[in-house]
């Protein structure tokens, strides 16, 4: 900055004093900076010659950073006053705001201070420039006031018959001709009319005498006695027509009309002026509905790429698009609200989407009664100050190495989660990870391979949690993860398990492949502490632990959480070997058809029985197959043995006989799906429509349109499809007809409650309803009773499945039912 500016500083400790003058100073050659301890000598100065600047501590020994900052905007209101302090809480910082402190900056992140003193003198700069532009309008608009309100009117009065025009009153104070002066004759009068603008004033009269015009109103230049050309208003209607209909007397007015001319063309210039400045400048109604914008200028299109006839009429909002969650809207509503003034910073899109920073300070316009009419606003485009910053705020958060967040943000992120946790009284997890033998690693390979494997390790941890998660490196090979909504310990273990699983991956740096291994401390809050650096203690002790017990491991810090973890680790390894091992089984449950009595289907249910005959509960192991993406070969494994055990029946006689099988939510979105049911197909010889697919309703309503393009394709196949579990999901039936589905299965949750509960039974009559008017098969689950069966049967349900009929069983033991179904429709 190379003009000289004048600053008044009001701090009490000399040392930050120095401090914060020396970095002003670095930054701003040109400033000359006055500094004052207490409250008698900030009001000294502040009744001397204005300074450009005012920088304000906030805690002072004896007085407070708001009374200072008050008493400087009533001293020397224009000027910006910028709030540098120690600390600042959320509530202060918001009376700082509320008090119109132009900015704030805390001692610890002076680096801000240059940035903000630039922003606060170009607004202050701004602001006189705006004040400066409204008083020169408010002085044009009052001389065009003065001027109207000096003019006066004369009534006309025409003969048109004989041509004569009489006047009420001479017309001295409009064109300086006395009584005897003024023209009697038409012809006469128009001779007094600029020739350029005759011609218009006959076409009016004619269109008029013929009834075309309710009345004459035409604004045309008249020559005053001393030659100078004047505009005049002539306003008038036929007041007497013949019996033919012509028009034969008019009367009206002349108004003299010459200053709102010239008023007009000096609002044009300054319209002009206004498109001249380099700042985009906008104006809105503030009378009329939603605030509409009724003015931009040019800068405003260069800025943001809109044309006028694209903004005007429409809020401003639309350069926010969807990007609604701005804290400074609020402020902005406040303002207009209020009608005060206010400076904002706003996220703003140009027409092409890109985003820029939006500095805009917006100022209301007045009437003579107070009343806002308009808004003006000016905005800065401040999109590289705002890159600058950032980038000095991410060198402060984020591991210049690995890009993950430092110690300093995760001090952060932990304390806002601890805050937010506490007040929902939920649970999160905190992950202290340390790389097994990563210095033997760097002293071997040097640091530039020690550097590459740790870049690779930030990539694979980052891919193990999800976006809201926190991955943060400590420094050298350590750490920390934070994972939100910890309340299940059981997915907390499976996601440590996945890190320990990717880390052990190898890494290939210069051509070779590098191990490497790590031991992973969880603890949980508040039940393993309710502060930050009690949680990272904890979760520090708890990867000491791991590493004793043998590295590549997961502890966590209480003991009982470990066993729950193991248990479920534990699990997931013999999920993995099951498929090796044929431990699963299949069994199947039949459906029967309500009019018939005969068997149509039969649905496979997988059963896991692990060595020693302890028998697993699917609801125990498909989440965590599902979860591990283990189900997919399982899935695989339960189609081609249903597929299998369908041939053999049909060779045995049950032509009509179809098999069931559910396909998983993630075995459906794999994009070989349909290839994949095509292959066991053709491998087990069974013919397409022998097999019945379920997807549960939830799954289908995922994402309709890709849900539709898959069935497509497996009906391309000959395969039929049912949706499970229909009612407890959130179905759009503008999507649910256009899906090529055969069979609507009614969730058994319904069912149990039919006939005695009302409002299940409407439920299901209401789902019957709705399966028959789209045509497909209706299938009832979980039927237990015959009043069940006799309800479903009455209001039109066409098959039942439960325990009513038949229980799940190995294939071997349904032979029997499935021959006396083969007998009974025989």
């Amino acid at each position: 900055m190379s003009q000289q500016i004048r600053v008044l500083h009001l701090e009490d400790s000399p040392f930050d004093a120095d401090l914060i003058g020396r970095r002003l100073t670095d930054e701003h050659p040109g400033c000359e900076i006055t500094w004052v301890q207490g409250k008698a000598e900030f009001e000294a100065k502040l009744e001397g010659p204005a300074f450009d600047l005012i920088l304000c501590d906030y805690n002072l020994q004896g007085y407070d950073g708001l009374s200072a900052l008050k008493l400087a905007h009533g001293k020397q209101p224009t000027v910006p006053v910028i709030i540098v302090t120690g600390t600042l809480d959320e509530d202060q910082a918001v009376d700082c705001v509320k008090a119109d402190a132009t900015d704030y900056v805390l001692k610890s992140r002076l680096q801000r201070l240059g940035p903000a003193v630039v922003r606060a003198l170009r607004e202050a700069a701004e602001q006189r420039e705006r004040q400066q532009a409204e008083d020169a309008l408010r002085q044009s608009e009052r001389r065009l006031q003065l001027a109207l309100e000096a003019s006066e009117v004369s009534v006309w009065e025409f003969d048109i018959e004989s041509g004569h025009v009489a006047f009420s009153r001479e017309l001295g104070p409009f064109l300086g001709y006395t009584a005897h002066e003024v023209p009697a004759r038409i012809e006469s009068w128009e001779s007094l009319v600029h020739p350029d603008d005759v011609k218009r004033l006959r076409v009016a009269l004619a269109k008029h005498y013929r009834g075309e015009t309710a009345r004459l109103e035409i604004e045309y230049r008249i020559r005053a006695k001393n030659g100078e050309w004047r505009w005049l208003q002539t306003v008038g209607r036929t007041v007497r027509r013949d019996a033919q209909g012509r028009a034969t007397l008019m009367s009206g007015t002349h108004h003299d009309v010459t200053e709102r001319r010239r008023a007009g063309e000096m609002l044009r210039l300054q319209e002009l002026a206004i498109d001249a400045a380099t700042n985009a400048i906008l104006i809105v109604d503030a009378q009329a509905p939603d605030f509409p914008v009724v003015h931009v200028n040019r800068a405003f299109e260069r800025i943001t790429g809109y044309r006028p006839d694209e903004v005007i009429g429409r809020n401003c909002r639309f350069l926010q698009r969807e990007d609604r969650d701005q804290p400074d809207l609020e402020r902005l509503r406040v303002a207009i609200a209020s009608g005060t003034e206010a400076s904002v910073l706003l996220r703003n899109y140009r027409k092409d989407g890109t985003l820029f920073w939006n500095n805009i300070r917006i100022s209301p316009l007045r009437n003579d009664d107070g009343v806002v009419t308009h808004f003006v606003g000016i905005q800065s485009d401040v999109t590289e100050l705002k890159q600058y910053e950032a980038e000095l705020e991410y060198r402060a958060n984020y591991d210049s190495l690995t890009g993950l967040a430092n110690k300093n943000l995760l001090n952060d992120r932990l304390d806002h989660a601890i805050s937010f946790t506490d007040r929902s009284r939920r649970k999160f997890a905190l992950l202290y990870l340390d790389l097994d033998r990563f210095k033997l690693i760097n002293d071997s390979l040097g640091h530039a391979s020690g550097d590459a494997l740790l870049k690779t390790i930030a990539l694979r941890l980052r891919a193990c949690v999800r976006e809201s998660d926190t991955v943060a490196r400590l420094g050298g090979d350590e750490f920390a993860i934070v994972l939100h909504d910890g309340e299940n310990v059981s997915w907390i273990a499976s996601v440590a398990q996945k890190i320990l699983t990717e880390v052990d991956q190898p890494v290939g740096i210069d051509g070779r492949d590098v191990f490497t291994s790590a031991s992973i401390g969880v603890c949980i809050f508040p039940d393993d502490g309710d502060r930050r650096d009690a949680l990272l203690k904890h979760a520090d002790t708890a990867m000491y632990r791991a590493k004793h017990a043998g590295r590549n491991q997961v502890c966590f810090y209480t003991e009982d959480l470990n066993a729950g973890a193991l248990e479920r680790l534990q699990l997931e390894a013999d999920l993995r070997r099951a498929l090796a091992l044929h431990e699963f089984e299949l069994h199947y449950q039949p459906r029967m058809d309500l009019d018939t009595g005969r068997i149509t289907s039969v649905e496979a249910l997988i059963r896991w029985r692990r060595a020693g005959g302890e028998l697993i509960p699917p609801m125990r192991f498909i989440p965590i197959a599902e979860e591990t993406g283990i189900i997919v070969p399982i899935g695989e494994w339960v189609l081609r043995t249903a597929c299998e055990q369908m041939r053999e029946w049909r060779d045995a006689g049950h032509s009509s006989l179809r098999v069931a099988v559910n396909l998983s939510p993630r075995q459906f979105r794999q994009p070989d799906i349909a290839a994949t049911i095509r292959s066991i197909l053709a491998d087990t010889g069974l013919e397409s429509r022998h097999l019945e697919l379920e997807i549960t309703e939830s799954v289908a309503m995922h994402d309709p349109q890709a849900t539709r393009s898959v069935l497509e394709k497996l009906s391309a196949l000959g395969v039929l499809h049912a949706i499970d579990d229909f009612g407890t999901g959130y179905s759009s039936l503008a999507y649910l007809k256009r899906f090529p589905i055969d069979f609507l299965k009614i969730d058994q949750s319904f069912v149990q409650g039919v006939p005695d509960d009302a409002d299940d039974a409407n439920i299901v009559r209401a789902i019957i309803a709705l399966g028959r008017s789209l045509e497909v098969t209706l299938i009832a689950e979980g039927v237990e009773t015959e009043a069940q069966s006799d309800f479903l049967h009455a209001h039109g349900c066409h098959e039942i499945q439960g325990y009513l009929f038949c229980r799940p069983k190995a294939a071997a033991d349904l032979a029997p039912l499935l021959a006396e179904s083969l007998g009974h429709t025989m």
